[in-house]
């Protein structure tokens, strides 16, 4: 191959080049061209923007499980008499931490002695790899400084949870569940239990991959607050049925600045994030909710449920007014069961 040939070969790649160079420009200007068209007929930028990304989350959608599936999940544990099997509502913080030692099996227990079905309780991993059921609080409550990931299972199986709970001395000995222990007990057990995750680590994520199994599917729905640790799961395993937790906009900085950004972080996470993920649930503070927020995540097939609710009054404006579960820490304050007394 002499020189005058590998000249000739180098000037085709650049007038290639060139050419590719300045068809995508030319697609670039009339791609701002038709946005400048939009945003002068009255269409405000960020809305062309969000159309766009609503084109392209299609492309990394994944299936939602089936509602009826869920419906089945929440109702487990009632008569069939949804909604007005009173049972169904409440969602036990911590299997009812205000009545029984927080996620302890004794509060499990105690749960479906009672006839409630669905609970909430906490998952953190430890410093040796095991996801336990126990919070921070538990650990700050038993001298223990830091979080749950700089201790070792060993450690936390000495803690005797009743012994930090007001009303221990009527429960016996009672210590930090495995998840592998909560799937064991689930076995025998028709009880829904919301798994909230705060560590949403890869490791976690990991270990929570390699514990799904037919008990786990059929029994746990997956709490975070991670839309990222929600996609990887459930890309995994389309069948596992996963919810958003979300913080009070208030607490957001950015969001205090405007109305208008509210609107638009609600918006984003309602109508792209949770289709794209394939979110059934999402907890939302019971200060920020109403009927119209209620109906636009039923419009997307997300079901809501409120935190955390523990007057009677309350708990029952949920149930008739607004037809929509919540997250209790006692289940000592049903309305229906004051009543009866």
């Amino acid at each position: 191959m002499n020189i005058f040939t590998i000249f000739w070969f180098l000037l085709k790649m650049f007038y290639q080049l060139l050419c590719c160079s300045f068809s995508f420009l030319t697609f670039l200007f009339n791609v701002f061209w038709v946005m400048c068209n939009l945003a002068s007929a009255g269409i405000p930028w960020i809305t062309v923007l969000l159309v766009v990304i609503c084109v392209l989350s299609k492309f990394v959608k994944l299936r939602s499980p089936d509602e009826k599936r869920l419906q089945r999940l929440l109702a487990s544990g009632s008569q069939g008499l949804y909604p007005e099997d009173l049972s169904f509502w409440p969602i036990a913080h911590r299997g009812a931490g205000y009545d029984a030692p927080e996620n302890s099996k004794a509060a499990l227990k105690k749960c479906v002695a009672r006839g409630y079905r669905n609970v909430l309780v906490d998952a953190g991993l430890t410093a040796c790899g095991q996801i336990v059921i126990v919070n921070r609080l538990t650990l700050e409550k038993a001298g223990l400084s830091g979080s749950i990931a700089v201790h070792t299972l060993e450690s936390l199986k000495k803690i005797n949870i009743a012994e930090l709970h007001p009303m221990g001395k009527h429960f016996e000995a009672e210590y930090v569940l495995t998840l592998q222990e909560l799937l064991e007990y689930l076995e025998e057990n028709r009880l829904t239990v919301f798994l909230y995750i705060s560590d949403n680590s890869s490791q976690m994520i990991e270990k929570l991959k390699a514990s799904i199994n037919a008990v786990f599917i059929e029994r746990i729905i997956v709490i975070t607050r991670s839309p990222v640790t929600i996609y990887q799961l459930r890309k995994v395993n389309p069948d596992v049925i996963c919810g958003l937790w979300t913080e009070k906009s208030l607490a957001l900085p950015l969001l205090k600045a405007s109305t208008l950004i509210t609107s638009i972080y609600g918006a984003f996470f309602r109508n792209i994030i949770s289709p794209v993920i394939g979110i059934s649930v999402v907890f939302l503070s019971k200060e920020e909710f109403n009927l119209h927020i209620a109906e636009l995540w039923r419009n997307v097939g997300v079901r809501p449920i409120v935190y955390n609710v523990n007057s009677p009054n309350e708990k029952r404006y949920f149930q008739k007014t607004m037809k929509t579960q919540y997250l209790t820490d006692s289940l000592r304050s049903e309305p229906h069961l004051l009543m009866k007394a």
